[in-house]
């Protein structure tokens, strides 16, 4: 990875101020990940991450273990859908004093 990135930024090691290495006894200590793993082996076309809904009523789900997946930005987007399935896009604007719902004008 510093080589990618140093055809970047050719002096990142010396900007770097603290660096830390991840191994798979790094992600089985902090991550609580069975052997280190990054998550469930699903091959593309076979299947899907599941979803955030549960069968228990309110309670949902979020993570590299749901859809869209493993990754930073996919479980970004996983919080995203789970807030969503909470209340649409709309009234999160809504909470945010983005907009003004008709009626309340």
């Amino acid at each position: 990875m510093w080589e990618a990135l140093e055809r970047i930024i050719p002096d990142i090691r010396d900007r770097a101020e603290v660096t830390l290495v991840g191994t798979p006894l790094t992600h089985e200590r902090f991550l609580r990940r069975h052997r280190g793993s990054y998550g469930r082996a699903i091959a593309a076309g076979e299947a899907l991450f599941p979803g955030a809904t549960t069968p228990l009523t309110g309670l949902l789900c979020c993570g590299d273990s749901t859809f869209p997946g493993i990754g930073l930005p996919a479980v970004a987007a996983s919080g995203a859908i789970a807030a969503n399935t909470l209340a649409p896009v709309e009234k999160h604007l809504e909470l945010l004093g983005c907009v003004q719902v008709i009626g309340n004008r």
